[in-house]
């Protein structure tokens, strides 16, 4: 049973739908993006960097952040990082939370691209984008290192390391996938169900964020539903998953079609529960530290 700050945290977002409102989808979807867009990007606070180094990189006109631990100790590993967002919302503090903790406590560096968001881009330009990224982080990161996301930045993870790997390049020693979103379609029949209890996705919020992203593409297009791409090749996959997300069928299509992959599924959590607050947040935030540190 989640832990009574988890549900009561479930409790407080499915009663306000503080999250979910974002997600309904419908006419009403633009103009939640737009009023997103009119708010400040968040970015590392002052607190945050008191605990941890952070330095800002511009890359293409977008920024990228690159936190290390404090006082400019050797890390311990590195880790290329995707937030998540449906493709349309910018980074949020709970991600800047989560990351800043899983920095200071296992001492490795995260880099944290910002990328263009739909519906002003397409997937074709986040893709690319994500590319130029990636060789340029190969470029700054010699050694081992681990990439990862969640949600959207989860499914944005796997199609870069699938286009790395089409392209020849070196690839990351493992994948971190957080609640990740792979099918943009949404077509479990169960997902119906799940989403009475979802505290912050809705399903047809996320297949018209999906269509926006997609533009001209099928939303069954690999780049935008990766679960329909070739796996073969990939490194090693931690993944996390909560039996109160509908996007739970994503990350149980991706064990039952690469059934060696680590599947932390648990019951009654919510989407993205790893980025949060509660004890099986940090818990996930110590596993994830401990798999960048350990990556080889």
């Amino acid at each position: 049973m989640p832990s009574v700050s988890a549900r009561l945290f479930g409790s407080f977002l499915r009663l306000t739908g503080y999250v979910s409102k974002n997600f309904n989808g419908g006419p009403d979807m633009p103009k939640v993006i737009a009023a997103a867009r009119a708010l400040p990007v968040p970015s590392p606070t002052a607190k945050h960097r008191s605990r941890i180094d952070v330095r800002e990189e511009n890359f293409n006109g977008l920024p990228m952040f690159h936190l290390s631990p404090r006082g400019g100790a050797t890390p311990k590993g590195h880790m290329l990082f995707w937030h998540g967002g449906g493709y349309v919302f910018a980074i949020s503090p709970f991600h800047w939370n989560a990351l800043v903790n899983i920095v200071e406590r296992h001492g490795v560096a995260i880099t944290v691209p910002y990328y263009p968001l739909a519906p002003e881009h397409d997937a074709l330009e986040t893709t690319a984008h994500a590319m130029a990224v990636y060789r340029h982080y190969l470029d700054q990161v010699p050694g081992p290192f681990v990439m990862g996301g969640d949600s959207a930045g989860g499914g944005l993870t796997a199609v870069t390391a699938m286009a790395a790997r089409d392209a020849g390049l070196r690839l990351p020693a493992a994948l971190s996938l957080i609640c990740p979103w792979l099918d943009a379609e949404a077509p479990h029949a169960e997902q119906a169900e799940i989403e009475k209890r979802d505290a912050i996705l809705r399903i047809r919020g996320i297949r018209d964020a999906g269509k926006l992203y997609a533009r001209d593409l099928p939303p069954s297009d690999p780049r935008v539903s990766p679960i329909h791409g070739n796996w073969d090749g990939l490194p090693p996959m931690q993944v996390f998953a909560g039996g109160d997300d509908i996007l739970v069928m994503d990350s149980r299509s991706l064990k039952a079609k690469l059934p060696g992959i680590s599947l932390d599924e648990r019951a009654g959590m919510i989407h993205d529960w790893p980025i949060f607050f509660f004890p099986e947040a940090k818990q996930a935030q110590d596993a994830i530290g401990a798999h960048v540190a350990a990556a080889r």
